[in-house]
């Protein structure tokens, strides 16, 4: 996942990208996701961009459930490399890289970010009906006898 600054034609390009990248997350969430897509390259004089969006895929737990299953997500893009690194251009919401010329490593960026895009509690499915808090059991895959109405004696006294 690179990008040949000296080999870029100026204006505006497709770079596709493919590949696995390793997230280095744990607690259920993936250790590694392969994502597939184009970002749109558009050379300037003293800078490189590139946005698009991409889709990572990876296997996790679900959010509900505890279930492993594959995850899949949009990751949107938005890369600046500058040409001119004694420019004095803020970051804002856009990764930035310093680098005159040769190739460019995206493979940190784009790992940043399909990490800050995946989802905080994905689900298995959209009606996952997760587990029960009494007895632990999949409610995906069977009932209980557990009582869902047990009020916290706290909260009694509100309407």
């Amino acid at each position: 996942m690179k990008l040949d600054l000296d080999s870029q034609d100026s204006g505006r390009s497709d770079l596709a990208i493919r590949g696995t990248l390793n997230l280095g997350l744990s607690d259920g969430r993936p250790l590694e996701a392969r994502v597939d897509g184009i970002l749109v390259v558009q050379n300037l004089e003293s800078r490189v961009l590139l946005n698009g969006a991409l889709q990572a895929e990876g296997r996790t737990e679900c959010g509900s459930c505890l279930e492993e299953f594959t995850v899949r997500w949009d990751v949107p893009v938005e890369v600046m490399i500058l040409r001119d690194v004694d420019s004095d251009e803020g970051e804002g919401e856009t990764l930035l890289i310093m680098q005159r010329k040769g190739e460019v490593d995206l493979h940190e960026s784009l790992r940043e970010c399909t990490v800050l895009a995946y989802p905080q509690a994905p689900l298995c499915k959209p009606d996952c009906k997760g587990l029960c808090p009494e007895c632990g059991i999949d409610r995906n895959k069977g009932t209980c006898d557990c009582s869902e109405n047990e009020i916290d004696p706290r909260w009694e006294g509100l309407p």
